[in-house]
């Protein structure tokens, strides 16, 4: 048995060609997936409008972008938990950054955007720290941080970057 992604809500499961689906779900927005497996993250699913359920084979055919397709496995996105149920984050301190993470010590991180149609992933070493030069305040998102051969300011990489930790890929920020 797979372990389901942690936002899908308790009790609900993808639905296959073997489930009754309510109507209501028709036009809305799902989640789709040839393979079970990738209901354990779902950002290995596309994300389209369900159009129908073909009434033999039980596929369900969906839309995205004027393009269709046919898929074995559908999970509503209303049995999901929303966006605004996320956790809230801010930008690191130096402070903050240093409380969690030692001089030496490899960091995972990727770009949030495409980059060549894809997310860049690094896995660098964390050198050391820059702070802001009037040094007086250590607020949340000043300074910068040299991982490998960059030094990368706070801010810009709470904007543009994600951190892997605890298992899963995370704003690269501390939680408010």
């Amino acid at each position: 048995m797979i372990e389901l992604d942690k936002r899908i809500l308790p009790d609900k499961k993808p639905l296959t060609a073997f489930d009754v689906m309510e109507s209501k779900f028709i036009g809305t927005d799902c989640y789709f997936s040839d393979k079970a497996s990738d209901y354990g993250d779902l950002s290995n699913c596309q994300i389209g409008s369900l159009l129908s359920r073909d009434g033999m084979t039980g596929l369900f055919n969906a839309t995205k972008n004027n393009s269709y397709a046919n898929f074995n496995y559908c999970l509503p996105c209303e049995w999901v938990k929303s966006e605004e149920s996320k956790k809230k984050y801010r930008p690191f301190s130096i402070e903050d950054w240093k409380f969690k993470h030692s001089v030496g010590k490899t960091i995972l991180y990727r770009y949030k955007g495409t980059y060549c149609d894809d997310h860049r992933e690094a896995e660098v070493m964390y050198l050391g720290y820059v702070k802001p030069l009037d040094g007086i305040t250590d607020e949340a998102g000043k300074g910068e941080l040299v991982l490998g051969n960059e030094s990368l300011g706070l801010q810009n990489l709470f904007n543009n970057y994600e951190i892997w930790a605890d298992g899963e890929w995370k704003p690269f920020g501390m939680e408010e």
